[in-house]
């Protein structure tokens, strides 16, 4: 292996889940300065496409006092989401400073799944890099 294949395997083993936590974290604080900071509304659900064998998608809109009306959606399960009818309120947290930052309450990117996805990843990144090391390091000379 030469020390530019392992600069490139080192690059994706690396910077491949580096930049995918990123995204994560991000979803993550946003979830948690909802819960934290967000005011509420009372928004309206709009329509719901249930899933076959997935989750169902729920649509809603809700209008902020200080602005215009903004929508949005979420996934749950088909035989909850199935009850929710066009017209019935949903909870929704938003933020004050920056409305269109919004989610229906309780549906936010949890603590359990964003631990549920980052450890493997973490774990996904180290083997990686542990074994192009062990591969570049232990090829005959």
């Amino acid at each position: 292996m030469s020390l530019t294949m392992l600069s490139f395997l080192l690059a994706v083993f690396t910077g491949g889940p580096a930049l995918f936590l990123s995204v994560l974290s991000h979803y993550r604080r946003l979830t948690v300065r909802l819960e934290q900071h967000g005011l509420r509304a009372q928004g309206q659900v709009v329509r719901v496409n249930e899933g076959r064998g997935k989750p169902s998608t729920v649509y809603y809109a809700f209008r902020p006092p200080e602005g215009p009306e903004l929508s949005g959606k979420f996934d749950e399960a088909t035989s909850v989401a199935s009850k929710r009818l066009p017209g019935s309120p949903v909870d929704i947290l938003y933020l004050a400073e920056a409305p269109e930052q919004h989610m229906a309450v309780g549906m936010g990117f949890t603590r359990g799944l964003y631990l549920l996805v980052a450890v493997p990843l973490v774990g996904v990144a180290i083997t990686g890099v542990l074994s192009v090391l062990h591969a570049y390091f232990t090829q005959p000379k």
